[in-house]
């Protein structure tokens, strides 16, 4: 067992060790067996035991402290030496492997140390691994990149195999690299591993794998990953080793893929000329990254102050401590959002950890605590959301939502996602990139350790060719909602072609929607035409439609 090789691992040498390691001093969190009888008692049999934290470790790759907390459930929970060597090496090496704008792909994330740090050195990266230790992994990553990354990172499930042409078809999801740190360890699925790496890597992609050799079946897999790939080795210190692979098909010149969720529209690429390193430059259009993206130097003491306030209001979001949760109802007076002023700020200011509303919300038998933000239409809270959630509290029978797949539309504050993964359902939230911070922290903060499926979070923009990037043969959802997505905006007829897009044959689609101006009845009189509809509930202009596709 190898428990204690992240406490050991400061033994082991590259070149400059000392620079690759340089933990601080750990900071233990209270474990269970302080908790007095009382709480232990009060403890539910449900709790999933891999919330429980026995770690936090401290790293230094970038320039920024990272902290790690390290878990109980599996191999995945801890630290490993072949992805403090990696780490180490990406840090040391920004010339030779360039990440700034590169997409990455990361395989048995783990922690989610070397997606971080991948992050931090402007890379766009989707972190997987097995759904289990994706909580740990999603919590790692958002600590230690919010408001820090050029892009965002992603999270996704994914269990090696040699089917995954059918779930991560080669046709949508390309990646300049792939990533891989001690994923060989003792382990009864390296046939699955390579069959994987295979998959990902194709003409285009670089695969990185570190490696500590410490079995037989190490030299097995590492001389099958030799025939497979076309390698070389970048370092070796001992049986600690990195390599860089590149497939053996013939390679040829395309374009840079980029992963399905994040729907990045790439400019002409810029000049390869090395800019200084805290200077960005980004395109009001086509920057699709949320607005946490690496901090610039900025002298206006107001928004260095604002910088300081929302740091610390994003640890204590992202640490979960809802220990001073506030009980606020909300009336229906302000329930409607105030429209957005115009002139916003430029992209890169972090603007949705500055909020201006906290309101705690009861659905489901649960006080849901919804932060709100400024940054745009979709970061405040809609009528039209809280119509759904009583809806589908009240009605459990008539749409029951246990076990069922969830899609929801222009997500925003993630309300709707709440309390349909409350009631039970394997919900992805999707909205524009630039609100998935605060959604993604809403999301997380009142699911988690309460719901039979983690929900996800992905960037979906609205428009015709779906197919192509949210192919039907791979997406398909019991039931698509969407609350308060009509107003305002010049996107009626590609929400509609989105709709229809998801809404396939066994697909339940529940749009609620507050009437407010002509354009709403426009849609609602095509979203007839569209589908088959039905009025679920109506309250004055709030209406309540589930419909079912004409095929």
């Amino acid at each position: 067992m190898q428990q204690k090789q992240v406490n050991n691992v400061s033994k082991l040498t590259l070149s400059n060790a000392a620079c690759w390691f340089r933990p601080q001093k750990s900071k233990h969190l209270t474990s269970h067996s302080d908790e007095s009888g009382d709480q232990k008692k009060q403890r539910s049999a449900w709790v999933p035991s891999f919330f429980f934290r026995v770690d936090r470790e401290m790293y230094h790759y970038v320039g920024q402290e990272i902290m790690i907390e390290e878990g109980l459930d599996s191999y995945a929970g801890m630290i490993w030496p072949a992805a403090l060597a990696l780490c180490h090496y990406l840090d040391t090496h920004r010339e030779e492997l360039n990440l700034v704008d590169k997409a990455v792909l990361e395989i048995g994330a783990g922690t989610g140390l070397v997606s971080i740090v991948a992050s931090l050195l402007g890379a766009w990266v989707t972190a997987t691994d097995l759904p289990v230790v994706l909580n740990n992994l999603r919590v790692n990553l958002s600590r230690n990149t919010r408001g820090r990354c050029r892009h965002t990172p992603q999270l996704a499930a994914l269990s090696w195999g040699y089917d995954l042409e059918r779930t991560y078809p080669t046709s949508v999801y390309h990646y300049d690299y792939v990533m891989a740190a001690d994923v060989v360890y003792h382990h009864d699925f390296l046939d699955e591993l390579l069959a994987t790496m295979k998959h990902f890597c194709k003409p285009g992609t670089t695969l990185i794998w570190a490696n500590k050799v410490r079995f037989e079946t190490d030299l097995t897999f590492t001389k099958n990953f030799k025939k497979s790939f076309h390698t070389r080795l970048l370092t070796e210190d001992g049986e600690m080793k990195i390599f860089m692979a590149t497939c053996r098909e013939e390679e040829g010149e395309g374009d840079v893929g980029m992963e399905i969720q994040d729907l990045l529209t790439e400019e002409d690429e810029e000049e390869e000329e090395k800019t200084d390193d805290d200077e960005l430059r980004y395109d009001d259009v086509d920057v699709t990254e949320e607005p946490h993206m690496l901090e610039t130097e900025k002298e206006d003491k107001e928004e260095e102050q604002s910088k300081s306030d929302e740091k610390e209001k994003t640890e204590e979001i992202m640490v979960l401590k809802d220990d001073e949760k506030e009980k606020a109802e909300k009336n229906d007076s302000n329930s409607s959002a105030i429209p957005l002023q115009q002139g916003r700020a430029p992209i890169w200011v972090p603007s949705t950890n500055t909020g201006f509303g906290k309101d705690v919300y009861h659905f489901v038998g649960h006080d849901i605590t919804i932060y709100e933000s400024i940054d745009s239409f979709g970061a405040v809270m809609w009528p039209a959301a809280l119509a759904l959630c009583s809806f589908l509290d009240n009605n459990r029978q008539r749409v029951n939502l246990q076990g069922k797949e969830v899609l929801e539309l222009g997500a925003g504050t993630g309300l709707v996602t709440i309390v349909a993964s409350l009631l039970g359902a394997s919900v992805t939230a999707t909205d524009l990139p630039n609100v998935l911070s605060n959604l993604r922290a809403n999301v997380m903060r009142n699911t988690r350790g309460h719901c039979r499926h983690m929900p996800q979070v992905a960037a979906l923009s609205w428009g015709y060719d779906l197919e192509c990037t949210y192919p039907t043969s791979a997406y398909d959802y019991d039931y698509v909602m969407a609350a308060d997505v009509v107003y305002h905006h010049d996107f009626l007829d590609e929400l509609l072609a989105t709709m229809k897009h998801f809404c396939r044959p066994g697909t339940t689609l529940i749009w609620a929607n507050k009437v407010r101006f002509e354009t709403d009845l426009t849609f609602t009189e095509n979203f007839k035409n569209a589908f088959n509809t039905q009025l679920l509930a109506e309250d004055g202009e709030m209406k309540i439609f589930m419909a079912t596709c004409r095929e």
